[in-house]
């Protein structure tokens, strides 16, 4: 091999080196960690298992899209509003601006636009509909979740709160009528009537108690602009988003716009 051919080699060399580098940079740089609610909440999340739900196959959907890799972290639901900055994660779902009290902590945040809509209300036995305000003392909802439409009559001990870490316990609960109502979302607690073998017909929201419409959103402080991919991904994505509603069986939201 001649000199020319010594220093063709030798920068042949060096240019894979620099592009090893910088595939290995871009590699990594595409690798994201995803704070989750350490909760089973299916169908909307379960991290407790391989199984696909509504928010894996959306955020997967969306990284498969760009090329990214998420990692999923399941982490305390206590510790919700502290995650981004405690923990080495990149983004956070579900997450709502409501649930932030402090204008400051908030305003660290980026927001994407609206994953899905769901119904936040008191689910009640159909059998127990006649019952009245008066007569209602306890709420159930999952550990580390709060029913924010009934804070005052808990702060007041109007009624009492009953947590617990399993949602079909929760259910249990109401069916076994030791508490009046649970604060969880309808698809969610249709989906576990089913696994204890009961019709999702024994339940219903009850409108006579406040209810609301409200908004899952995919939140970072680090990095913005993905969520400009994301927010771009929904728009361009509405038939993958009706697709994946159908599939997990997600309640209209309409008929509870007031």
């Amino acid at each position: 091999m001649g000199k020319i051919d010594k220093a063709d080699a030798i920068v042949r060399l060096f240019l894979l080196c620099i592009l090893s580098v910088i595939l290995l940079k871009d590699s990594h740089a595409k690798e994201f960690f995803i704070g989750v609610e350490d909760v089973s909440y299916y169908p909307l999340f379960e991290f407790k298992s391989n199984r696909k739900t509504h928010t894996k196959e959306l955020l997967d959907s969306f990284a498969a899209s760009k090329g990214y890799k998420f990692t999923y972290l399941p982490l305390p639901i206590k510790r919700f509003s502290t995650w981004l900055f405690e923990e080495k994660i990149d983004f956070k779902y579900p997450d709502n601006a409501r649930w932030y009290s402090d204008p400051l902590l908030k305003q660290n945040f980026t927001f994407s636009k609206s994953t899905i809509k769901l119904v936040a209300g008191t689910i009640v036995l159909k059998s127990s509909l006649s019952k009245s305000k008066s007569e209602f003392k306890h709420i159930g909802t999952l550990l580390g979740f709060y029913p924010t439409t009934w804070i005052d009559q808990i702060r007041s001990g109007q009624v009492k709160l009953y947590e617990d870490i399993s949602t079909k316990i929760l259910i249990q609960q109401l069916l076994a009528k030791n508490i009046d109502g649970i604060d969880l979302e309808p698809s969610v607690i249709r989906h576990y009537l089913e696994e204890l073998g009961e019709s999702g017909e024994v339940v219903v929201l009850d409108k006579k108690y406040e209810y609301e419409v409200y908004d899952f959103h995919f939140s970072t402080i680090k990095h913005p602009k993905i969520i400009e991919e994301f927010n771009e991904f929904l728009t361009n994505n509405k038939a993958l988003l009706e697709q994946l509603n159908r599939k997990y069986k997600i309640i209209d939201y309409r008929p509870y716009l007031k």
